[in-house]
């Protein structure tokens, strides 16, 4: 055949023998690759707690060897010492395939660690990520394991890349100066999600003022029931540029106080004594740390006492303070202890 352009049956012979061998050797390599996949690798996965590793072997064990006999192809094609353009479209088949398997087979496992963290977290978070955010993450995925391997093959064929790369930054910039605040809300959304400040059902306390439980992490925005049952919805930037207190956090034991005054004469030993017992004997308080109350001030019309509590859980808190208002009013009344209030005396002048 006169494509083919051979000098002599020798040099047709060794010729052919080159590619032969390296298809040979790469065949070789991929049955290795998959016995140590089938064998050792099953081995050593079921030692393991976690069926994330069964998953990414089982995933990896075809796409693997397909890409390494088609590496063999491709280097086989390579090693032929003449050209035609038979030969060129064959072998850039083989490459533009070998860039689809592998692009393909990453994309996979990449979905497939999003996967398996999306339930770590949805499981041991009480959080949403999987139904709000894994469908981001995954189509951002996607486009750049697509836009690495378009530019890969296009490079391999001596394509102009810096142009695409450049429409891309450009077409990126728009689009970012376009949604600059929904983009900004979005990112503050991961970074919830990965540095985990708060989690749904957390109680936490904004800069503002407001206090209330995380009801439900979103993609923009983050929204808080209040404990009147009114939701406030807060941009994600918000939550991450600005100070907030998570009662919850890190465990859901809460410090209470209360701060009274009783009046100037008053046995300020025995009003302590009433306070701490009054405390210890509400539900939910803790005896360890004990209840404690500190003379903390000479007032203007009163000595200023303050308890302070702990109790087991933060959801307790109101209805605990509440209890221990109303045992210490009783027990003062009893003793005899006044709680005075300002008196302000004005005299008429003639």
């Amino acid at each position: 055949m006169e494509f083919l352009n051979f000098n002599s049956w020798g040099t047709t012979k060794y010729s052919i023998m080159y590619p032969i061998i390296i298809l040979a050797g790469f065949c070789l390599a991929a049955l290795l690759v998959r016995y140590i996949f089938t064998h050792l690798g099953v081995r050593l996965v079921k030692q393991t707690k976690t069926d994330l590793d069964d998953k990414a072997l089982e995933l990896a064990e075809k796409p693997v060897f397909y890409i390494i006999i088609l590496l063999g192809f491709y280097f086989a094609l390579n090693s032929i010492n003449f050209e035609s353009k038979i030969n060129s479209i064959i072998r850039e088949s083989f490459f533009v395939a070998l860039a689809i398997m592998v692009a393909v087979f990453v994309y996979r496992m990449i979905n497939l660690l999003l996967t398996g963290y999306s339930q770590r977290i949805d499981t041991k978070e009480r959080s949403n990520f999987k139904q709000e955010f894994m469908p981001l993450v995954k189509k951002i995925a996607s486009i750049l394991v697509f836009l690495v391997g378009l530019i890969g093959v296009l490079r391999h064929f001596n394509y102009d890349i810096f142009s695409l790369i450049t429409a891309l930054g450009v077409g990126s910039l728009a689009i970012g100066l376009a949604a600059k605040e929904t983009l900004s809300n979005m990112i503050a959304g991961f970074a919830i999600m990965i540095d985990r400040p708060f989690r749904p059902g957390d109680r936490i306390e904004l800069s503002s003022g407001e206090i209330g439980d995380v009801a439900d992490i979103g993609l923009r925005s983050t929204k808080i029931r209040t404990f009147d049952h009114t939701i406030i919805v807060v941009p994600n930037a918000e939550l991450v540029n600005y100070k907030l207190i998570n009662q919850s956090y890190p465990d859901q034991l809460i410090n209470g106080k209360i701060e009274l005054g009783i009046a100037y004469g008053s046995d300020v030993s025995r009003a302590k004594d009433i306070m701490i017992e009054a405390a210890s004997s509400v539900p939910h308080v803790l005896s360890d740390p004990p209840p404690v109350v500190y003379f903390i001030n000479f007032g203007e019309s009163s000595l200023d006492l303050l308890l302070r509590f702990w109790v087991e859980d933060y959801a307790k808190a109101f209805i605990t303070k509440d209890r221990i208002n109303m045992t210490i009013n009783e027990r003062f009344k009893e003793e005899g202890i006044e709680i005075p209030f300002p008196i302000r005396t004005i005299y008429k002048g003639n």
